[in-house]
């Protein structure tokens, strides 16, 4: 009786299989498909059931699914969801729209779009919905469209298939038999009892008919009672007499709303007093939340921590709340009709307060980004699962924030907050970062004052990272006359440190780049002053950076231990990363680029593990160009491109950047020089062919597997190679030419030549090129 699950699925889908063949049917035509149908009628998991059709088999569609209940009207982000659904990362200043163009216009893709209705627009195709798909379809002539609605979506081409309630057997009514027939409601009804410890027997197939047809066959409707039966009887829920109500005359769509709204009033009058409340105060969170955030909502509301747990379990059990658990924390979601009902009875709430609520809702979350910032180092990575997973929190507290005037600087220190904690970068949604910054920005826009100063400063810096120089430039020009107009252009630590980045990533004369030093050297001492280890570590790592490009070993060295030291006894891997990768970084531009290599590899395995999108390209661009650096242009060139595929996946551009541009430059053209323009641009095309993940498994084989004693040996002769052998076992010339039977000038001769071929200035060179690869190896 009980259907199989597919991927994904917590509970099984019962009956639906003429639909879904009818909707197959459909889909294989039309380029716009919509699912129609009131709430609750199950629009979502017939939809899901199609897409796992589509995406299953050798001929499978590339899919992006987006649950747009909780995305605004107002807000102008469905774009970017599209791009997160694709596993886009925003990291660059390209509109999302664009990136996500790009990303479907020569791809065989589905996109799945759940609960549109919001985003249709007063009358179909108005909206934001209709409007971005247009362009998309225009754009991409390999992408399909599945959308469920309680509306039609009014883009050309759309096929419209309405979602039906689950068959009860009305039709069948005249014939006494159909009272003990299973349907397709009586299945979901007998499956979802089962799941609360109630078995539906035959005896029970007439009342439980009834109770299906009273309920349209709603699916959630029906679970919504199933859910109840650990409580009451079937009878007693037939007889109930607000159930009646649904036999009230009216148009069916309309019926059917009254069938759900009917079905929730029941479920809320089931409930306990606390039961209610807590279902109402929970409805304030977005995007789901956790117990302690719910302790923190109820703690105004009069109810006590220790009855938050019991309290959300009996909302779980009674079908009001679903419950996911995710690296050891449970997290409780709300449908979003749920939802609705919820808020409608908060409204009017005699025993809770909505306003207080909301505040103290934006209050937890305020507080939540604040203590990621201050406790960075603390457990790092976690705080950045932790936040990101908050992020429809975060952006409902600071809009909370912006909408009462009072208020404005708390969403621009939230925005502020969540900025200095980095998880947008680690998460590659910059784009998002710089949105709730601006947005700040313009509901506080007034005079001059360190808190504007500051956050414009910190948007500076995002533009910075993400190689917009144009938009950073009047950033900063704009915090830095408002600075001097206060008198503070050496007080404001976030301006310190965006002038000096830019200084250091945007100056293309390197002379004047050297000032650089001296200004983050006065951004890492301010940071100290400031007292807090997160915003110092960022300063010291940009400043160890710049002075492993600009300094001498000797500087640079103290530098990145110091680095590691503050960071190497704390929970702070995404940290560790990058103090790891810049000691790379000064090894390939001052000392062994093996190790360099090993460095960089060792980051990369760290990222990877971590789950950071922004660190991949910067530790497979320094693996590419330490291959280049040691000879191996064959090599750098396929690691080359799969820095390409790595940056467009994550959307970064290291050529943006005016130090990284210098070496990349110089690589690529002594590959050029060596492999000929053809051959490098083969090995570069080569490896873009490869997969994200097969070019990061290339990216960090081991240095002697990866280039088994480089390319640079091909081009030496056996008797050149048997002469640097020699050599490096600290062989005079005379002893050489003894041994290979050659005379002491031969022997100059190779040598001279291995240096030339090679490109390395010195003898002492020439033996570390030798004995590097050996010792990686042992």
């Amino acid at each position: 009786m009980d259907e199989s699950l597919v991927p994904g699925e917590l509970t099984s889908l019962i009956g639906r299989g003429k639909f879904l063949e009818e909707a197959g049917q459909a889909f294989r035509s039309a380029r716009v498909l919509t699912f129609v149908g009131p709430g609750g009628v199950g629009k979502t998991r017939v939809a899901e059931r199609l897409v796992h059709a589509a995406t299953d088999g050798d001929d499978a569609f590339e899919c992006g699914r987006v649950h747009l209940a909780e995305l605004l009207d107002s807000e102008d982000r469905l774009a970017s969801v599209i791009a997160q659904a694709f596993g886009l990362h925003e990291n660059s200043a390209v509109p999302a729209e664009k990136l996500v163009t790009e990303h479907l216009r020569s791809r065989r893709t589905l996109l799945l779009l759940d609960n549109c209705e919001h985003l249709v627009g007063n009358r179909p195709g108005s909206g934001p919905v209709p409007q971005l798909l247009r362009r998309l379809l225009r754009a991409a002539p390999g992408l399909r469209v599945l959308a469920t609605s309680q509306i039609r979506l009014g883009v050309e081409g759309e096929h419209l298939l309405q979602v039906p309630p689950l068959c009860t057997g009305t039709e069948e009514s005249a014939d006494p038999e159909a009272l003990t027939t299973v349907h397709e409601a009586l299945r979901l009804l007998i499956v979802r009892a089962r799941s609360v410890g109630v078995e539906i027997t035959d005896a029970d197939f007439p009342v439980a008919n009834r109770l299906c047809r009273m309920l349209d066959g709603l699916p959630l409707a029906i679970e919504l009672a199933a859910s109840q039966l650990d409580v009451m009887s079937l009878r007693s829920i037939v007889e109930h007499p607000d159930l009646l109500e649904l036999l009230v005359d009216g148009p069916a769509e309309e019926a059917r709303h009254r069938t759900l709204r009917t079905m929730l009033e029941l479920s809320q009058k089931l409930l306990s007093r606390d039961e209610q409340r807590m279902w109402m105060l929970m409805t304030v969170f977005e995007g789901g939340f956790d117990l302690t955030s719910a302790q923190a909502v109820c703690a105004g509301q009069e109810i006590s921590r220790a009855q938050v747990q019991p309290l959300l379990s009996q909302l779980v059990r009674k079908s009001l709340l679903r419950v996911t658990h995710q690296d050891g924390v449970t997290r409780y979601q709300m449908l979003h009709v749920i939802r609705q009902f919820g808020h409608e009875l908060l409204a009017v709430a005699e025993d809770a307060s909505p306003t207080r609520a909301r505040q103290d809702h934006a209050d937890f979350f305020s507080d939540l980004a604040r203590r990621g910032a201050e406790l960075w180092l603390d457990g790092e990575v976690e705080w950045m699962h932790r936040l990101l997973t908050e992020l429809p929190n975060l952006r409902a507290a600071q809009r909370h924030f912006l909408a009462h005037p009072q208020q404005r600087l708390r969403g621009l220190e939230l925005a502020i907050n969540l900025t200095r904690t980095r998880c947008h970068i680690f998460a590659g949604q910059m784009n998002d970062a710089r949105r709730m910054l601006t947005l700040a920005l313009q509901a506080n826009a007034g005079p001059p004052s360190p808190e504007l100063i500051g956050a414009t400063s910190m948007l500076t810096w995002i533009a910075l990272l993400q190689g917009q120089h144009d938009l950073a430039k009047p950033l900063l020009d704009r915090a830095e006359r408002d600075a001097a107009a206060l008198g503070l252009q050496d007080a404001i630590n976030p301006l310190l440190y965006a002038s000096a980045t830019s200084i250091f990533l945007c100056e293309r004369d390197p002379a004047l780049a050297r000032e650089a030093l001296p200004a983050l050297e006065r951004a890492e001492q301010a940071f100290q002053r400031g007292g807090n280890a997160g915003d110092t570590f960022m300063g010291a790592l940009f400043r160890a950076m710049a002075v492993a490009f600009m300094g001498t070993r000797e500087q640079a060295v103290p530098l990145c231990d110091r680095l590691m030291a503050s960071v190497k006894d704390s929970d702070a891997q995404w940290s560790i990363s990058w103090a790891t990768w810049t000691r790379g970084l000064v090894e390939f531009v001052h000392g062994s680029v093996h190790r360099a290599i090993t460095l960089a590899q060792t980051a990369l395995r760290i990222q990877r593990q971590i789950g950071d999108t922004w660190g991949l390209t910067w530790s497979t661009w320094l693996i590419a160009v330490g291959a280049g650096k040691l000879g191996d242009h064959e090599l750098a060139g396929r690691v080359l491109g799969v820095v390409n595929s790595v940056q467009q996946d994550s959307t970064t551009r290291v050529r943006n950047m005016q130090p990284f541009m210098r070496v990349d430059s110089q690589i690529r053209k002594h590959g050029c020089h060596v492999l000929g323009e053809d051959r490098f641009e083969q090995a570069i095309g080569d490896g873009e062919s490869l997969t994200v993940e097969d070019g990061l498994t290339l990216a960090l084989t081991p240095v002697c597997d990866m280039h088994r004693m480089r390319v640079g040996e091909e081009l030496l002769t056996p008797k050149e190679r048997q002469v640097v052998e020699h050599i490096a076992q600290g062989k005079r010339y005379a002893e050489i030419g003894d041994e290979l039977d050659i005379s002491d000038r031969t022997v100059e001769v190779h040598v001279r030549n291995a240096k030339r071929k090679l490109d390395l200035p010195s003898k002492s060179q020439l033996i570390a090129w030798f004995l590097e690869p050996r010792r990686a190896s042992a």
